[in-house]
């Protein structure tokens, strides 16, 4: 049985951000939004792709229309083509893709949390269509290390608004946003956190950022990498913990397969 002991120290809910946090990707995410706007006529390099990363619906997709054509107003149909094609092409990569796969010491460290008394959530703005392949293939569709998960479409205000975080504190039972840890690897993914006062936002930084920007946006801790946030609160070591190196290697070969 869980630990519930009221003396718990640090979060009582650690929310993870889906993308980029749970499920590693290489370029392919932001190539597939490259290619749908390229389908379109319009040059869009990956960097600049990276725009739309973290946001619901169309809403990433109009802000990088709104970059390249800064003196007009977004065609809604336009952008919601572009929107549809992505995700197309990224349902598609989340099935066969060999660049995306669980982080190494995601589903480890999830069940040290929950068996530590922690609640564990993830949430993403990812399309329903991306995340019900992407679920099935990292066998998460079965068993999911997390015990909630929530999408961007069943709640009101998504992120950057606070509908994302407040679903999950529902559903885990946690009232208090002080209790709350938020884990994302984008300044969007945080900053539901920082509107509602979250007790902690951690970035797992993955050079998204400049340094300008990490310090502009203040997270309250900053992480290398998915292992590293074990050292944030503590946690007591689990017997049955696996060599970090062997379980990376089984997560890869989990992805090829």
């Amino acid at each position: 049985m869980p630990n519930t002991s009221p003396d718990l120290a640090g979060p009582r809910l650690v929310i993870l951000d889906m993308l980029g946090t749970l499920v590693a990707h290489d370029d392919s995410v932001r190539g597939a939004i490259s290619a749908a706007f390229q389908a379109h006529g319009e040059s869009v390099d990956p960097e600049l792709a990276s725009m739309a990363l973290g946001y619901p619906g169309i809403e990433g997709i109009v802000r990088i229309v709104r970059w390249l054509h800064p003196q007009e107003e977004p065609h809604v149909q336009s952008c919601q083509s572009i929107h549809d094609l992505a995700v197309k092409e990224l349902a598609r990569l989340v099935r066969f893709g060999g660049g995306i796969h669980v982080v190494g010491g995601v589903e480890n460290m999830c069940q040290t949390w929950i068996a530590s008394g922690r609640r564990v959530a993830a949430s993403t703005t990812l399309h329903p269509d991306i995340v019900k392949p992407l679920m099935a293939r990292m066998g998460w569709d079965v068993h999911p290390p997390f015990e909630a998960l929530v999408l961007a479409e069943e709640v009101q205000d998504p992120t950057p608004g606070p509908g994302l975080i407040l679903e999950c504190m529902r559903r885990t039972g946690v009232l208090d946003v002080g209790e709350v840890a938020k884990v994302a690897n984008n300044a969007v993914g945080l900053s539901d956190a920082k509107r509602l006062q979250c007790g902690w936002t951690v970035l797992l930084d993955s050079g998204i950022l400049s340094t300008d920007q990490v310090a502009a946006f203040s997270p309250s801790a900053i992480v290398d990498q998915f292992s590293d946030l074990g050292m944030l609160w503590k946690i007591p070591r689990r017997d049955d913990t696996l060599d970090r190196e062997i379980e990376d290697m089984l997560h890869r070969a989990k992805a090829r397969d």
